[in-house]
């Protein structure tokens, strides 16, 4: 496997970057569900899709941190730290939109199930560009295997 040149990693910081701003205003776009749910008590309170996305606004703004200090660093070891805490943030973003965490409606006709679809797609292309930063984190240089 050929490491990735700088330039290379350059372009996916970029992208990282530009899938992470697009998450955040995604989010604003395509508002969840708006709807209250009315309490035994006879108050209301926010669906379960309103707490998900505004778990989803911090998430989004550390990858923007994560992925736009991308082109600062310089170190492999950074690199692949950077790489993998991308990866962490998008694979807990995907979480936070499956009822093993908050989850989203049951009813697939409320705008939230839009939502979750775009925040899982734009994770899911995080994850695979963070991934192909972590192989090749080492910006062309061959370290010599010590035994």
């Amino acid at each position: 496997m050929y490491p990735l040149s700088s330039k290379l990693w350059q372009i996916l910081a970029g992208f990282a970057t530009a899938l992470s701003l697009i998450l955040l205003a995604g989010m604003f776009v395509f508002p969840p569900c708006s709807g209250l749910i009315e309490t035994a008590a006879g108050g209301s309170v926010p669906m379960k899709c309103h707490w998900t996305f505004r778990a989803e606004i911090p998430i989004a703004v550390l990858l923007i941190l994560a992925a736009a200090g991308q082109f600062f660093l310089k170190e492999p070891k950074l690199r692949r730290l950077s790489s993998l805490l991308i990866i962490a943030l998008g694979a807990a973003g995907i979480a936070i939109t499956t009822d093993a965490v908050i989850g989203i409606c049951m009813k697939a006709e409320m705008a939230c199930h839009t939502t979750a679809l775009f925040c899982r797609i734009v994770y899911g292309l995080l994850i695979l560009a963070a991934g192909i930063q972590l192989l090749n984190a080492d910006n062309g240089r061959r370290h010599k295997r010590e035994f």
